[in-house]
């Protein structure tokens, strides 16, 4: 989380080259092109672009790519996979609307199997908000919330599920959820004030 995100990718790409690659590393390599697609596109609308660039698309590619890979070294490590799904609705080629559902049910699975063993951490429940957000599970979403409000979770942590979920409320723009998720959102946020 320090220094550059390019400077974090090309360090981390030389350890899976001597070391081999892990999910973990694969998960933060891609979540540091994930910051480099929503800066790109935060820059983009800021100077008035609707659509969105070549570098942007590139970074959204390369972030969906290191997640997918880590996802494929092993299925309960639910990091990468919970990225996927999300980034697949806004890269919306054809057949990613219908791989986000897939990757979502590995996801729930991975978490639900985590918390059902005593492994979950402070993650968990997060991510299964987000697959909530996605799956348009209101009842579910607001269990979660309220479980993440009592658990108070570290202002960076929260604010990392509060970017998804900002993407998940857009996303569910025009459904009859729309409202419910959007009330879910600004209670989590008030979290930061």
């Amino acid at each position: 989380n320090t220094g550059k995100p390019e400077e974090a990718i090309a360090s981390l790409e030389q350890l899976n080259e001597r070391l081999g690659e892990t999910p973990e590393r694969l998960g933060i390599i891609g979540g540091r092109y994930k910051r480099l697609w929503r800066a790109t596109q935060e820059q983009r609308e800021e100077e008035g672009g609707e659509r969105p660039n070549r570098l942007e698309r590139r970074y959204l590619g390369k972030a969906i790519d290191h997640y997918t890979r880590g996802m494929q070294l092993d299925f309960n490590e639910f990091y990468c996979s919970s990225n996927i799904a999300q980034l697949l609705l806004v890269r919306a080629e054809e057949g990613d609307a219908e791989r986000a559902v897939v990757v979502d049910h590995f996801v729930i699975a991975a978490c639900e199997r985590a918390i059902a063993r005593g492994t979950d951490d402070e993650w968990t429940r997060p991510t299964l908000l987000g697959a909530a957000f996605r799956s348009r599970d209101v009842r579910k979403a607001r269990e979660l919330a309220a479980q993440i409000d009592r658990e108070d979770p570290a202002n960076w942590k929260l604010q990392s599920t509060i970017g998804d979920l900002r993407q998940a409320v857009a996303q569910a723009s025009g459904t009859t959820e729309a409202d419910a998720f959007a009330q879910i959102l600004a209670g989590l946020e008030e979290l930061i004030e």
